[in-house]
């Protein structure tokens, strides 16, 4: 029988094979070429990341977010303000007048001393856009260029025993002058939201303590000579007591100090502002006071909370 001949391949069905199998070979290098890796979704920030010295160019997140996240609003936004009732986090506020950004510490919104301090940094808020504002505009008017006031506050605990917290804050204010201006304020309460003053721990008699007078100004003293090697004030001897005293202790806002005993206040810090004590150029003066200094002019029912050694203060 003759062997067949073998049947002709037609080029229509040559074309459709080279096609499919170039398909083939250039999925195989798809499925073998590296990936490049998901870098993933950037970290959020947490609460421990706001700082005093918030630019307009950062961000607040609000304390409970929608269901459907939302780009959180940037302080160059003058509607932003997280000034609000239960809110937390710092309140910022940001125009072409004022810049403003208070930090206060992460705690409960419902907590008696932080709502004192929200409230307390609303009112400061409220009128410095009133007196920013009014600058900037008549600077505007007056054909000078202006530029916005700028406004830090920074709250933080000193010490805390049984129902009692102590907080000290510092506010720089920038207005256009020579330099910035800064302020100290203390508030120290129980955790019922009843608010007291170190006067109030003190005997009737003994308020102000005399030992604790003696104590604030010889400390002063003391910070002076090392600072400016002089123990004066404005050129003048410093005076810590009589109707001459230019180191007055009522000038001094007053904190407890946390103890090297737990549960313990070990004292006071008494914080002065610029200019209180001496020239802008000094600076400012937080001093330390060890409370075996006037222990004995506590108020029974305070002496308990109070023993060890306090840290000394830092300027």
């Amino acid at each position: 029988m003759a062997e067949a001949e073998p049947k002709k391949r037609s080029p229509l069905g040559i074309i459709i094979v080279v096609i499919v199998a170039i398909a083939v070979v250039a999925g195989v290098v798809f499925l073998l070429r590296p990936q490049a890796p998901d870098a993933g979704a950037p970290p959020e920030m947490g609460p421990d990341t706001a700082q005093l010295t918030t630019t307009a160019s950062q961000q607040l997140r609000s304390a409970d977010p929608p269901a459907t996240p939302l780009p959180p609003p940037t302080l160059a936004d003058p509607t932003v303000s997280t000034a609000s009732a239960g809110a937390t986090g710092p309140i910022a506020f940001d125009d072409e007048s004022l810049s403003f950004a208070a930090a206060i510490p992460a705690g409960p919104a419902n907590d008696p001393a932080l709502a004192a301090l929200r409230q307390d940094s609303e009112g400061y808020l409220a009128t410095m856009k009133t007196n920013a504002r009014a600058d900037f505009d008549r600077l505007k008017k007056a054909g000078t260029k202006a530029g916005p006031w700028e406004v830090r506050v920074q709250w933080t605990y000193t010490a805390k025993a049984r129902d009692i917290v102590s907080l000290a804050g510092v506010a720089s204010e920038y207005n256009g002058g020579a330099h910035p201006i800064q302020h100290f304020d203390t508030h120290i309460s129980r955790t019922n939201g009843q608010e007291l003053q170190v006067a109030d721990m003190l005997l009737l008699k003994r308020s102000p303590s005399p030992a604790m007078t003696i104590a604030i100004c010889e400390a002063l003293k003391a910070a002076k000579l090392q600072r400016i090697k002089a123990t004066t004030i404005m050129d003048d001897p410093v005076v810590c007591i009589g109707a001459s005293a230019n180191a007055k202790t009522e000038d001094a806002k007053l904190a407890l100090a946390p103890s090297n005993q737990p549960n313990k206040f070990g004292g006071v810090y008494a914080y002065y502002d610029p200019y209180a004590v001496g020239p802008y150029s000094e600076g400012t003066y937080v001093l330390t006071v060890q409370q075996e200094i006037f222990a004995e002019d506590l108020k029974p029912e305070f002496k308990a909370l109070f023993g060890g050694e306090a840290p000394p203060a830092k300027d």
